[in-house]
């Protein structure tokens, strides 16, 4: 008979720690650490790759990247670590020290460049991505910022920059290259935050050609990717770029030249659709669900490139967006109203506290103060007259006679029609630009490409929110901050290949998943993210039972939206079940 009193019991919880480390284990992240990052010959215990894998764990789980919480979070949950791992983990393999030079190991960009090469490389081979993904490989630019608390005396990565927010403040600026549409980062560029966007995309790119060497890449970016030597430069390297022109700043004239053929005629130009709303059978869809309308010209560009001439036939692809057409257009009449009580408001009537403006001079600067506040040069014709009234004061005690004259102006403002015309006309569009041919890129699947834009903010969204928290940044040096952001982009991959992974099984399947929004477990979806995947393993723990020699241990059974996702995510059920093994 067993004496209950001799048992030792002991509770950890599991929860999505097995979910998380078989995603590590796809991704290859702790090998392929390891044989990029060769530690110092005296470091012992776990190696560099086991433990940022199992920090990376601590992140996804607690949603905090702060150092001195992992040791006693490993503490509590020490053998279903070693369980997994099957690594003799320990507490000491964790202290603060030993977290920091693991940041010290990810910040150099050398070896992180090699990392982020055969981290990519072994994804697109793990997910068979050269024969999932349709066509062309199409990656995406972008750069966003961080706000900080540092120094920026003290400091190299945290300077004083403009913010999205148009105010100025301490910053770190991040450049990424992301796959489409897995959102997958693939190239991560960590900057001061007083460099200017231009000359970072030439070295991400050059950066996304060691890793996918194929041509006929198709490059996409927002307008400041449209300098023409970063234009040049994805020529060069027989690739295709689509990116909106900067227009106003380098061509002013562009757009009315472009237009100029076109007034009265825009009917005759061809209408674009959403990707869902055309149907199969090649019939056009009805004409109110076209979302924009647009032309393409072709023009000769031509630019040297590290001693070499590189030239080109360029597309410019002129698109009319409805939608912005429509707010464009209610927000010139927004201001013209506001305009047009302004400037009636310079010559009010006489009355009491009304200053007047006395001189055309000062009238007219008024007039051209207001339309350049409100940008509605040219839009209203002026007419003004000159009041004077006077008045014949007589002489009083030492006063003499004299007579008073008070000078006013008149005007009347009237709205130009046929300018307000030519105004509006001009409004809601965007100049694209691109090597591409008509044959490989249509000025619909251009539009269709540009408007998948946000895959790549999907990357910042999660850098930047409670799961993340890439800001605020606690560690003060900085090749700590260097390499505590690369070690989040690391963790921004494992939740971009999740839900890239759930959807591509749920589309072969075609279902949706279910039970994973709390309060409404019939809710389905066919779009799951990862986030909301991992908030379903909730509450499973692990029993541990020591009666002398022997250990058992028993786990919670898995639910069945448990064992769901776990398929989705191409992921085995031993990952829990091995855990009750001695």
């Amino acid at each position: 008979m067993v004496d209950i009193d001799s048992i030792d019991t002991q509770i950890e919880n599991v929860d999505q720690l097995p979910v998380i480390y078989g995603m590590l284990q796809k991704m290859n992240i702790q090998t392929t650490i390891d044989k990029v990052m060769q530690p110092h010959g005296n470091w012992q215990g776990l190696s560099i790759g086991w433990v940022i894998a199992i920090w990376l764990l601590h992140i996804l789980t607690q949603h905090n990247h702060q150092m001195d919480c992992v040791q006693p979070w490993v503490g509590k949950h020490l053998i279903v670590l070693r369980k997994l791992t099957r690594q003799k983990v320990t507490v000491l393999d964790f202290t603060d020290d030993r977290l920091a030079l693991c940041l010290r190991y990810l910040s150099p960009a050398a070896s992180w460049s090699q990392l982020e090469n055969r981290l990519t490389e072994g994804i697109i081979q793990v997910y068979d991505l050269k024969k999932k993904l349709p066509g062309r490989w199409l990656m995406r630019l972008d750069t966003t910022v961080g706000s900080v608390g540092h120094d920026a005396a003290k400091h190299t990565l945290f300077q004083v920059g403009k913010a999205k927010n148009g105010l100025y403040a301490t910053l770190f600026k991040m450049m990424v290259a992301s796959l489409d549409p897995l959102g997958l980062a693939v190239a991560v560029d960590v900057v001061p935050g007083n460099r200017a966007d231009d000359p970072l995309y030439v070295p991400v790119y050059r950066r996304i050609k060691e890793i996918i060497r194929e041509q006929g890449l198709l490059v996409v970016g927002d307008s400041k990717m449209s300098a023409l030597s970063t234009r040049a430069t994805i020529v060069k390297g027989h690739d295709h770029y689509l990116t909106p022109l900067a227009y106003l700043k380098d061509e002013p004239a562009l757009l009315p030249d472009l237009l100029a053929d076109w007034s009265g005629r825009e009917d005759e130009m061809g209408l674009i659709y959403l990707e869902a709303d055309l149907s199969d059978d090649g019939q056009m869809p009805d004409q109110s669900l076209a979302i924009a309308r647009g032309f393409a010209v072709e023009r000769q560009q031509s630019v040297v490139i590290a001693g070499d001439s590189v030239t080109w036939t360029e597309r410019l692809l002129v698109v009319r967006s409805f939608s912005y057409m429509d707010s464009m257009i209610a927000g010139l009449h927004h201001r013209l109203d506001k305009a047009e009580a302004a400037l009636q408001a310079l010559t009010p009537p006489r009355r009491r506290g009304k200053q007047q403006i006395k001189d055309e001079s000062s009238l007219l600067a008024a007039i051209e103060r207001i339309e350049k506040q409100y940008h509605v040069g040219g839009l209203f014709s002026y007419e003004y007259q000159q009041e004077v009234a006077e008045r014949h004061i007589r002489k009083y005690k030492e006063r003499p006679a004299r007579t008073e004259r008070k000078v006013r102006f008149q005007l009347t403002v009237t709205r130009q029609p046929a300018a307000i015309a030519t105004a509006e006309f001009q409004m809601g569009w965007r100049i694209y630009a691109t090597n591409a041919p008509p044959a490989e890129l249509s000025l619909a699947q251009a539009v269709w490409a540009y408007r998948g834009q946000y895959l790549a903010e999907n990357i910042f969204r999660r850098l930047q929110s409670k799961l993340l928290s890439i800001t605020p940044v606690y560690v003060q040096r900085d090749d700590h901050a260097q390499g505590l952001f690369h070690l989040l982009t690391l963790a921004a991959r494992l939740l971009a290949l999740g839900d890239y992974a759930a959807k591509e099984a749920l589309a072969q399947e075609n279902e949706e998943l279910t039970g994973i929004y709390p309060g409404n477990p019939k809710r389905g979806t066919t779009t799951p993210t990862t986030e909301r995947m991992l908030q379903a393993f909730d509450n499973i723990h692990l029993l541990i039972m020591r009666l002398g020699p022997q250990i058992r241990c028993q786990l919670t059974p898995l639910s069945p939206v448990q064992e769901r996702i776990l398929a989705l995510l191409g992921l085995p059920s031993t990952l829990y079940t091995d855990l009750q093994l001695a």
